[in-house]
Parts: structure tokens; C-alpha cells; sequence
């Protein structure tokens, strides 16, 4: 009796839990579900084929990547992957508008693609750069396409003391080189990049990109502080939508109307401004009303600012000299030259940064330099004790979000490792 009674409560347990699992219609009654997994219906579920970084089955085909050697071009490499002449024209054919063929130049990557079973040529992927691709694909018909590869962006910090120059101190703390050339264009309106002293201290957090993990250069700075002479600059992005743009603790414009040298790279000053300087080619004190940079023959030479060109002419003892009207306060102006930069005429308008010119030792001069003078109000002033007015500051509007993220990012700022002072 004992043992009939464990028996049904064991029959009762299992027949409950076969029941549970059943499925039930709305009504209550038992109903098949054909949506129920069984046996039956199972599918196997395969594995992801893996793909390469430009999309294409790695396991379908033979992938090698090269490098352009000198002399070759695209009928070269096609005619190196066995493909006919008459194949190879109609690719070129269709090829206008993809390839410069005149920019093909050694060192350029270049990809080829085989089919893994027989070993047919099927693809050629070409790199103008590391970003940019063309893909010539001929697998079932002539299709020639561009594409891009994905940006890795990496926010990074970085901090140091100047003890020789921008350069110098991040190539020695294994920095990526380029992030000189980002913080002396950011603070290029208040610092001149060119007179940097021993002990000049820095500290920034900034985008670094990758491409297939290699470095393809700096995205945006993202705030710096640079102390520069025992006075402290510093820097924010911003960007509602609205108003984007680098500006300083109090929200005013970290651009200005001017840059502080006419030199995308540091040039050496062979002479500063004076009201009464000793002239080595007439013999006695004049004027000089401008700073002498003595920069190599043939030096590009930059405009400083927006303007308009007032004066593209050789004019007697300056020799050729171009002058810029920046707006209503502001005027440059660039002599002895070696020569002008295509274009650069009188009523042109121009960009701050672009070319205008190439240092020369035209006009009465001893030595190749380059003589640049700035005027306020039609005044000669000393560009390196200028003081310029910023650009557009963050509007009211919008002042309380910016001062949100400049204390964020001032706080960022302060916990980068080493303080200013101890950097």
C-alpha cells in the first residue's frame, strides 16, 4: 500500500508538469501552437561569416595588400592580375570621374582580390590615402564605386613644459607631432607659437584619429590651457548647433581678427620695431616700423587675417610689397618679396592663412628677409605688443549652457596628471 501511494504521487507530479508545459488556447482548452519550438520546427543557427574591413567575405577570396612602385599605374597593376587588354579598357573606361591617374604616386596601398577557389582576379581596391578608396570590381560585371573607412575617434590628455619648443616636447613624450600644429592654430590669436620660453607650460585634452588603428592625424581640440610668460590662456569648445567655436573662461571668441606672425612654421626675427634704428644700407637712424623675419628665399608668406588686397606692386625701396585692408581698424602689409602668389592682385579678397607671397630681398634691403609692419587706424603699431580684439562671443542666449561646459571641462583640465605649475 505504502509503495502504490508513493507511485501515484510521482504519476500525479509528472503528469502536472507534461500539462504545464502544453500549450493553451484563449478559450482555456488545449490548443497545438505551431510557433512552439519542437524538434521539428528547429533551424540550425550558422555562424557569421567574417567579413574584411571593406565588407567582403575574408574566407571567399585571396587578399594581398601591396604598395604603388615607381612607374606603375592602374593598366600596370590590372595587367599584373592576368587580366586581358581588352578587359583592362573597358575598366578604364569606366574609370573617368574615380582616379586622377596623375595623382598615382609611389607608396599609394592598393588591394587585390582572388577568387580562393580557382584563383581568378576579381577586385582592386586602390587608396589615394589612408581614408579614401576606389573599388574596381569586375567579379560578375564592371562596377566601379568610392568609399571611406570608419574614423576611430580616440579622446586623449596630454600635458608638459617647453624647454625647447611645442615640437620638441611632444615628439619627446612619444605625442602625436600634429597636436603642436592644432594648439598653435587654436591659440595662434594670443600666443605667438614662434617665441615660446623655457618653461612655458601646457595642458590639453584633444581627438586623435585612427584608421585601421593606425594614427590618421588630430580631430578637435577639445579645452587647453597654456601658460605662456607667467600669464595663463585657455581655451573651450563649443558647440550648440548654433554657435560653434574655441572661446576663452569668459566666453569671448578665442579667434581674433589677425594672427600673431604672417608664418605657418617659426621663423627667426632679424629685427624689431623702432622709432629710430640704425639703417645698414643708408648709414643712419631711421624709423623701422615694422618686424624683420629672416626667413629662408622663397618662404611661403601668409595673410594674417580676412581682408582685401589694397597692394600687390613693386614699390621702390620696399621693393614687392602687397598690402591687406582687414577691416575698417586693421591694415598689413608684406614687402620685399621674392615674388607674389597666383592671384594675389589689388581688389582681390583673401583668407587668413592662404599664400600671398614669398620672402625676397627685393627693394633696398642688404640680406633675404621679410619686412612686416601692421597699422591701426592707418597708424604703424608693433605687431608683437599688438593687443586684438576678439571675434563673436558666446551669445547671451546661450551663455549659461557654455559656462556649464567650460566648468566641465575645466574640472577635465585639473585632473589631467600634474598640475600647471608641476607639469
Amino acid at each position: 500500500m505504502k509503495k502504490i501511494t508513493i507511485g501515484l504521487i510521482v504519476f500525479i507530479l509528472i503528469g502536472s508538469f507534461v500539462f504545464l508545459l502544453l500549450p493553451i488556447g484563449l478559450d482555456g482548452d488545449l490548443a497545438a501552437d505551431e510557433n512552439a519550438i519542437s524538434i521539428s520546427n528547429m533551424i540550425e543557427i550558422k555562424e557569421d561569416i567574417s567579413l574584411d574591413t571593406y565588407g567582403y567575405p575574408a574566407d571567399k577570396y585571396r587578399i594581398q595588400e601591396n604598395r604603388i612602385r615607381k612607374n606603375q599605374s592602374i593598366y600596370v597593376l590590372l595587367d599584373n592580375m592576368d587580366l586581358t587588354p581588352s578587359r583592362i579598357y573597358e575598366i578604364q573606361k569606366n574609370l573617368d570621374g574615380y582616379i586622377d591617374t596623375r595623382k598615382i604616386i609611389p607608396g599609394q596601398k592598393y588591394v587585390t582580390y582572388s577568387d580562393a577557389n580557382n584563383g581568378n582576379p576579381v577586385r582592386l581596391i586602390y587608396h589615394p590615402n589612408a581614408l579614401d578608396y576606389v573599388v574596381i570590381d569586375w567579379e560578375n560585371e564592371i562596377e566601379i564605386s568610392k568609399g571611406k573607412k570608419e574614423i576611430d575617434i580616440q579622446v586623449k590628455e596630454a600635458s608638459g613644459m617647453i624647454s625647447s619648443s611645442l615640437y620638441e616636447t611632444l615628439t619627446s613624450q612619444d605625442l602625436n607631432p600634429g597636436l603642436a600644429y592644432s594648439l598653435s592654430e587654436i591659440f595662434a590669436w594670443q600666443i605667438d607659437f614662434f617665441r615660446l620660453y623655457k618653461g612655458d607650460q601646457f595642458k590639453v585634452i584633444y581627438e586623435e584619429r585612427f584608421v585601421d588603428d593606425k594614427p590618421y592625424g588630430i580631430g578637435k581640440i577639445i579645452a587647453a590651457e597654456f601658460e605662456h610668460r607667467g600669464e595663463k590662456f585657455e581655451v573651450f569648445y563649443f558647440d550648440n548647433g548654433d554657435q560653434i567655436g574655441y572661446f576663452d573662461g569668459e566666453g569671448n571668441s578665442a579667434q581674433k581678427v589677425l594672427l600673431k606672425a604672417p608664418f605657418k612654421y617659426s621663423q627667426r626675427i632679424s629685427s624689431g620695431f623702432s622709432h629710430s634704428r640704425f639703417h645698414p644700407v643708408l648709414k643712419r637712424r631711421t624709423p623701422h616700423y615694422g618686424v624683420d623675419y629672416a626667413a629662408p628665399l622663397g618662404t611661403p608668406v601668409i595673410a594674417v587675417g580676412d581682408g582685401e588686397v589694397v597692394e600687390s606692386r613693386y614699390r621702390g625701396p620696399n621693393g614687392n610689397i602687397v598690402k591687406i585692408k582687414h577691416n575698417s581698424m586693421y591694415t598689413t602689409a608684406y614687402l620685399h618679396l621674392n615674388g607674389f602668389a597666383r592671384g594675389i592682385k589689388k581688389g582681390r579678397k583673401v583668407k587668413q592663412g592662404q599664400v600671398i607671397g614669398y620672402v625676397g630681398k627685393t627693394g633696398r634691403v642688404t640680406g633675404v628677409h621679410l619686412d612686416y609692419r601692421v597699422y591701426m587706424d592707418d597708424k604703424p603699431v608693433n605687431p608683437l605688443k599688438l593687443k586684438l580684439p576678439a571675434s563673436k562671443a558666446v551669445e547671451a542666449k546661450y551663455l549659461s549652457d557654455y559656462q556649464k561646459e567650460r566648468d566641465k571641462l575645466k574640472f577635465l583640465l585639473s585632473q589631467i596628471e600634474g598640475s600647471l605649475a608641476a607639469s
